[in-house]
Formats: structure tokens, C-alpha cells, sequence
């Protein structure tokens, strides 16, 4: 049984991906640095997931924080990497989560 498909009614799925960076330690500069890298990964397609805007619905612990941001990085097909990354425990968890599950990793371009 062969399947045809009408290319112009099949919607496009753009590929999911996580922004993961330092958070702790930069609350007050956080929100920008992840908003900045949302909008320019939107304009490249992407549909994104931002930590900084998830809905944390528990007792905002660190541990809290980061069960709510892992199931979201699980649903992800990719994950971006701020270049300040390297400094955050949390996001070194979600890079290395995101590597054993075999999701494409990119990283912001340091200037």
C-alpha cells in the first residue's frame, strides 16, 4: 500500500531545542541572555524552550528548578548552549543529559 502525500498540506515541524546557561548567580542578567538567544533561534525556526519562562509551579529550590527544566529538555530534540554554560552546574547536568540522550548539541559563538 503506497502513501502520496500532498506536499503543500504537510506542515512543516520545526525542530525543538533547549536554551540551557548559568542562571544562578546572574538572576538579574539571566532573563536577557536567554531572551536574546530565544529570539535568534526563533528566527532560524526553531521552536524553543526556555527555562527562564517555563511555568514553576513548586517551592523554587534548586533541585525543584531543575526537575521542571530536565523533563522540559527530555521533550527537546536539541540543545543550545549558552557560552557561559560552562560556569553552571545546572546547565553542565543538562549538556551531559543531552549528550547521552543523543541530542544535536549547539553552542553559542563566543565574541
Amino acid at each position: 500500500m503506497s502513501r502520496n502525500f500532498n506536499l503543500k498540506t504537510i506542515k512543516y515541524m520545526a525542530l525543538k531545542i533547549y536554551i540551557s546557561g548559568k542562571i544562578s548567580g546572574i538572576e538579574n542578567e539571566a532573563p536577557e541572555l536567554f531572551a536574546k538567544a530565544e529570539t535568534e533561534l526563533q528566527a532560524k525556526g526553531f521552536e524553543t524552550v526556555n527555562p527562564m519562562t517555563l511555568n514553576h509551579q513548586h517551592d523554587k529550590s534548586w533541585h525543584s528548578y531543575m526537575k521542571e527544566d530536565v523533563k522540559a529538555l527530555c521533550e527537546c530534540d536539541e540543545i543550545f548552549m549558552l557560552s557561559n554554560w560552562i560556569d553552571s552546574k545546572g546547565a553542565i547536568i543538562e549538556h551531559t543529559i543531552a549528550m547521552y540522550l543523543g541530542l544535536k548539541v549547539r553552542y553559542e559563538a563566543v565574541s
